[in-house]
């Protein structure tokens, strides 16, 4: 073998050894859109809220560099109930979806959500998230 091919094998083992899956996500709402990706965790306590405009989301990934346990996405609607004394916002939960075991998308075909759109209850405000599990160089 040559010393370019071996170079050239080399890189590309080195390439997917430091691959690694992320949940990756476009957020829109009111004309504000955002991309956000999301690392796996042990600890899913511990994974914050993105907020965007008058919602938040929350993208769970449960699993490691090797795989992804499931994924848990909520969307919450932020209202407007209770003053400062009693905390100022609440957060409402709007949509909550699962996926267990989900397997990586390698193409730029649908992702593991398709769009998703979710509706605050009272004044009719859209939400939309599209999210998919995709292998990200680390």
């Amino acid at each position: 073998m040559s010393n370019g091919l071996l170079f050239c094998i080399a890189l590309a083992a080195g390439a997917s050894a430091s691959a690694a899956p992320r949940l990756v996500c476009q957020l829109a709402q009111g004309g504000t859109a955002t991309r956000i990706e999301v690392a796996p965790t042990s600890d899913p306590y511990t994974v914050a809220t993105r907020q965007i405009n008058h919602f938040r989301f929350k993208a769970v990934v449960v699993g490691d560099a090797g795989g992804v346990e499931y994924v848990k996405l909520y969307t919450y609607y932020e209202t407007a109930r209770g003053g400062a004394e009693e905390g100022g916002d609440k957060l409402r939960l709007v949509h909550q979806a699962k996926y267990v075991a989900p397997a990586l998308q390698h193409d730029n075909g649908p992702g593991l959500t398709g769009t998703v759109y979710v509706y605050e209850p009272r004044l009719g405000r859209e939400f939309s998230y599209d999210c998919a599990l995709r292998e990200v160089a680390a």
